[in-house]
């Protein structure tokens, strides 16, 4: 039956289309610059939920999901996270540590390693399966370094009294800093984020089903949502069923083997 779980992917995914979610913020200030294909600083440091100093682009040495947040929200960001959390606890193709990492990064300043290291069990326990904890990294820094990041990616946020306005989207990262891919909303799909770490994978040898994912699947920027490439794997279809039936031929066609 697990056999069977990327053709019922394929099949869905080609009936439903994969759609992102619009993240609007109602100011015209508050947007979300997709920069795809740039990389960020190297010299962006912060510190993990035990306050352990982190260089970011010497930490993503594998396709890398952030999430930026400011921890003590109580709307928007706990939607994002528990909803990120819930897709990973789905992902079968791609698994933690092996093919990817999560980082959650908090865009306020006044936010410490204390307020990580009290949020990320609640968000490991919400994947309702094992994840290595050193998988899910929860990152807090200074104004400078946090804006070396947001300013790369063309996030922008504001602050609003004791809350921000912000774009409610995940970035993916591949090795060494460059931006792949962008997934708004707050909710993900389990096949979003498969494609995701597979494009960002950068050709990388992966699972053999992540390679057909990738083969049978492209992004198309305009709608943002992953679309089946029908004429691809129909082409590719044929091609291998006409030359399937010539081998047929040749090797059952009358007197094959016999002698004159």
């Amino acid at each position: 039956m697990s056999k069977l779980v990327p053709l019922l992917l394929f099949i869905l995914a080609a009936a439903f289309p994969v759609v992102a979610h619009e993240a609007k913020s109602g100011k015209a200030d508050i947007i979300l610059d997709e920069k795809l294909g740039a990389v960020i600083p190297g010299d962006i440091l912060l510190k993990d939920e035990n306050g352990k100093p982190v260089n970011l682009r010497t930490l993503i040495d594998k396709p890398t999901i952030i999430a930026p947040v400011y921890l003590h929200c109580s709307h928007t960001c706990p939607l994002l996270l528990t909803g990120l959390a819930g897709a990973l606890g789905k992902l079968e193709l791609v698994q933690p540590g092996r093919d990817y990492r999560v980082v959650t990064l908090s865009f306020d300043e006044r936010e410490g390693p204390a307020i990580a290291r009290e949020k990320k069990p609640n968000y490991i326990a919400a994947v309702r399966k094992p994840f290595p904890e050193s998988e899910w990294m929860f990152l807090t820094g200074d104004n400078a370094n946090i804006r070396k990041f947001t300013d790369a990616v063309g996030y922008t946020f504001q602050r609003d009294g004791e809350d921000f306005s912000h774009p409610i989207a995940i970035i993916v990262l591949a090795p060494g800093g460059k931006v792949t891919r962008y997934l708004s909303g707050v909710t993900f799909l389990p096949f979003e984020i498969t494609m995701a770490v597979t494009e960002a994978s950068q050709g990388k040898i992966g699972s053999p089903a992540g390679r057909v994912l990738a083969y049978c699947f492209s992004y198309d920027p305009q709608k943002k949502s992953y679309v089946f490439n029908i004429l691809k794997v129909v082409g590719t279809v044929m091609v291998l069923t006409l030359a399937s039936f010539f081998i047929y031929l040749m090797v059952t066609s009358p007197g094959k083997g016999k002698k004159p």
